[in-house]
């Protein structure tokens, strides 16, 4: 089997069962859409300092929301005792 074969394999396998638990993909999603949509009212809604921070604030809100799905990728790793 080729690499690329078996790196699809995996990723198509990893979609199921990703898709399988709304909560794993809509939990951090609904995170980063709150955080970014309040962050303007804690900062002001002032346009020139929304530019200046607003790509930190995304990229911030999206390490936080990846954090989210954290237990969920070594959860089987801690249950099998590879951990």
């Amino acid at each position: 089997m080729s690499l690329m074969r078996a790196t699809s394999a995996v990723f198509r396998r990893e979609l199921q069962l990703f898709a399988r638990r709304k909560s794993d993909w809509a939990n951090p999603l609904m995170f980063f859409l709150i955080v970014c949509s309040l962050f303007p009212f804690a900062v002001g809604s002032e346009s020139e300092r929304l530019k200046l921070i607003g790509i930190g604030v995304i990229f911030v809100g999206a390490l936080l929301a990846a954090m989210l799905s954290l237990p969920r990728l070594f959860d089987e790793d801690a249950r099998d005792g590879s951990l």
